[in-house]
C-alpha cells in the first residue's frame, strides 16, 4: 500500500513538472519572467454607492445601490413597508432626506418602483451613465420614492421614501 501511494505521488509530481515545461511537448525547464512583477495595467474597479432608504420619520425601509458598470449605472432598490402599487421615483441633486429634498434639481426620472401586496418593492434598472463621484459629491444626491396618486401622507410629507447618497 505504501509503495502504491509513493508511486502515485511520484507520478503526479512528474506530470506536474512535465506540464510546466516551455516547449510544445511540455518538456524543458527554462522559464522566463514576463515582467518584474509590476502592475502594467490598472484593473477596472466597479464603484458601488449605497444609501439607506428611509421614510419621512427616519425609519429604515431598505436600500438603494448605485453600481458603475461598463454599460451604464445600475440602480437597485429594495424596500418594504410601502403602499402596494407602482411608486414613481426620481433622482434629485441634493443629498439629505429632508422635507424639501424633492425641491432639488432633477437629475433623472427613474422607472416606477413596483410594490407588491406584501408591501415589498424591488427594482433593478440600468440608467444612463452617471459619474458616481458626482452623485456623492459634497451636495450629494437623493433617490426619492413618491407617493401613489391617491395616497395621503401624514405630516404634509412630499415623499414616502428617500435614500441619500453623500460624500
Amino acid at each position: 500500500m505504501k509503495r502504491t501511494m509513493l508511486f502515485a505521488a511520484t507520478a503526479t509530481a512528474a506530470l506536474v513538472l512535465t506540464a510546466c515545461g516551455d516547449d510544445e511537448d511540455g518538456v524543458g525547464g527554462s522559464f522566463e519572467a514576463l515582467n518584474d512583477g509590476a502592475v502594467t495595467e490598472e484593473p477596472e474597479v466597479l464603484v458601488d454607492l449605497t444609501g439607506e432608504l428611509v421614510d419621512p420619520e427616519g425609519s429604515v425601509l431598505g436600500t438603494a445601490t448605485f453600481s458603475s458598470t461598463t454599460t451604464g449605472t445600475e440602480i437597485e432598490v429594495d424596500a418594504s413597508g410601502l403602499t402596494p402599487g407602482d411608486h414613481p421615483m426620481l433622482l434629485v441633486s441634493e443629498g439629505g432626506c429632508t422635507e424639501d429634498a424633492i425641491d432639488g434639481a432633477p437629475v433623472a426620472d427613474l422607472p416606477a418602483l413596483p410594490v407588491t401586496t406584501q408591501e415589498v418593492g424591488q427594482l433593478s434598472t440600468l440608467a444612463g451613465e452617471f459619474d458616481l463621484d458626482l452623485l456623492a459629491d459634497e451636495d450629494g444626491t437623493s433617490l426619492i420614492v413618491l407617493p401613489l396618486d391617491d395616497e395621503v401622507l401624514a405630516d404634509d410629507a412630499a415623499w414616502v421614501a428617500c435614500a441619500s447618497i453623500e460624500g
